[in-house]
């Protein structure tokens, strides 16, 4: 009211956040290498060179190994400034954001020795891989020989390490953190969307690794902070997935106003003249901006708790009913307007459609299914928590 005290949002630390800043900086030069992306099925190396040399790669490192240990909202919003770019660029940063999260379960000495941790700038490590059990292991002295091929390794071709699951001679999980070099890039990727994100096969042939550098699913975590102390390790990882279908929504918000004034094939009338396109156009930013505002609430007010080292397990469940109604509000949300587009929706000359793919596609990871829903509403029904699979 006037005269009043003066308000603060209560997202605004982290929307001013250097690391967000900095991703917003990139947009301009994503954006220009976004048609190569998608045409290469590649991110250029000049541009992955500039994105690990602004910290984006290593969001989710463990400060004590000499990364950002980025709030989750930190990393939805760095993650969404990417996508609004490039949803393939956003992507392959996204998955670094979440398998490092993994990989600090090793100790922080550890993993520091290994990612070059104490290098000046902080580590220029790339950490992507897979929680698939995809490899076998055979006990060697002082470690494990592994065998087998991962798949849908997104960024593979740019990582420094990746991380394999496999079970132990007691099949136990484990997992282990490897360099890149240590396996052989198999090139597989072939989709309808997220061309450019690169999610080869990554082989490996017997390849050694040290008991030190393998850790147990459920054993004790090394890395010290509030990320690692969510009984739901997924929970923290998919913030990013709900940041990427905001991003690349909003983008196809931001690109499809800015060519709504043309005519459209088939009609003198441009889009923007049209009622039931401005109407349609309407409900998607009505769409993206509550998913976006929903993720935002729910995890502004559970982190305190996480923070406390009680982690509140109703409103972390909120958490993650906000990111999954994220990833599928996005996605119907760039549906209405392609539908609302007509013909003209389907022009490669224009975004929406590489969108389109791109969030179809993006849809079939695990932060979007069904289930998600269910552990979201569990605790409000008085059921026990559903953790993830």
């Amino acid at each position: 009211m006037p005269g009043g005290p003066a308000v603060t949002h209560p997202f605004v630390e982290y929307e001013n956040h250097p690391l967000i800043a900095a991703a917003r900086d990139l947009e301009p030069a994503i954006r220009a290498c976004a048609d190569e992306i998608e045409q290469t099925g590649s991110i250029p190396t000049d541009l992955i060179g500039a994105i690990t040399r602004k910290g984006l790669f290593r969001l989710t490192i463990p400060a004590a190994s000499y990364g950002e240990q980025a709030h989750p909202l930190v990393v939805f919003h760095v993650i969404e400034a990417l996508a609004h770019a490039d949803a393939s660029t956003a992507w392959v940063v996204m998955i670094a954001s979440e398998v490092s999260l993994l990989a600090a379960y090793l100790p922080n000495a550890v993993l520091s020795q290994m990612i070059g941790g104490e290098e000046p700038g902080g580590p220029s490590c790339r950490i992507v891989g897979s929680s698939r059990v995809m490899t076998t292991a055979q006990p060697d002295v002082a470690g494990y020989r592994l065998s087998g091929r991962l798949n849908f390794v997104s960024g593979v071709e740019h990582a420094t390490h990746i991380v394999a699951t496999f079970l132990d001679p007691d099949d136990q999980v484990r997992f282990a953190l490897l360099p890149q070099r240590a396996g052989k890039v198999i090139e597989t990727w072939d989709a309808m969307g997220l061309r450019g994100t690169g999610s080869h096969d990554w082989e490996l042939t017997d390849a050694f690794v040290q008991n030190a550098h393998t850790w147990a699913a459920l054993g004790p975590i090394g890395a010290q902070g509030p990320q690692w102390q969510i009984p739901d390790r997924s929970l923290v990882a998919w913030i990013a997935n709900a940041g990427h279908a905001v991003g690349t929504a909003q983008g196809a918000l931001d690109d499809l106003a800015a060519a709504a004034s043309e005519a459209t094939t088939g009609d003198s009338a441009a889009l923007r003249d049209r009622e039931p396109f401005r109407l349609e156009f309407a409900r998607a930013q009505a769409e993206v901006a509550s998913a976006r505002a929903f993720v935002q609430e729910t995890w502004t007010r559970a982190w305190p708790s996480v923070i406390a080292g009680d982690p509140d397990i109703a409103l972390l469940a909120r958490c993650r009913l906000a990111n999954v109604h994220a990833v599928h509000a996005c996605v119907d949300a760039v549906e209405r307007l392609f539908r609302a587009g007509g013909t003209s929706a389907a022009r490669r000359t224009w975004t929406l459609e590489r969108r389109w793919r791109d969030l179809q596609t993006a849809r079939q990871h695990g932060a979007a299914l069904e289930w998600n829903f269910d552990a979201g509403s569990r605790p409000q029904l008085g059921l026990p928590p559903r953790r993830s699979r």
